[in-house]
């Protein structure tokens, strides 16, 4: 997993959207932190690599917005509990738990 950098050209100009988008890289950011310390599943490094890549594409067209909240929402929905879970791949590492309450807490706060 790789972090997710903010970049200039992601500012909307305005401090709330900028504020909550930022909240976003450090979920998927803390999520990396916190990856580098357990061993977890490779399903779980796909989905932060398709969030992250979602989010950037969003962040560049600076288009997020309620549309762009249900796509990365409807991602969770689909992918969780993720294929690893309950099988000998998954290592009980609890991240795509702690993903999924922190990006459902976030599509909370706007």
């Amino acid at each position: 997993m790789k972090r997710v950098r903010w970049k200039s050209k992601y500012s909307s100009g305005i401090s709330k959207v900028d504020g909550h988008n930022k909240n976003l890289l450090n979920i998927l950011n803390d999520l990396v932190i916190k990856a580098n310390q357990l061993e977890h599943c490779q399903d779980l490094s796909d989905l932060h690599k398709r969030i992250s890549e979602l989010t950037e594409v969003m962040l560049q067209e600076k288009e997020i917005d309620t549309v762009q909240f249900k796509e990365i929402q409807d991602l969770l929905v689909m992918e969780l509990p993720l294929d690893a879970r309950n099988t000998p791949a998954c290592h009980d590492c609890d991240l795509c738990d702690y993903l999924d309450e922190q990006v459902v807490q976030w599509l909370k706060t706007d």
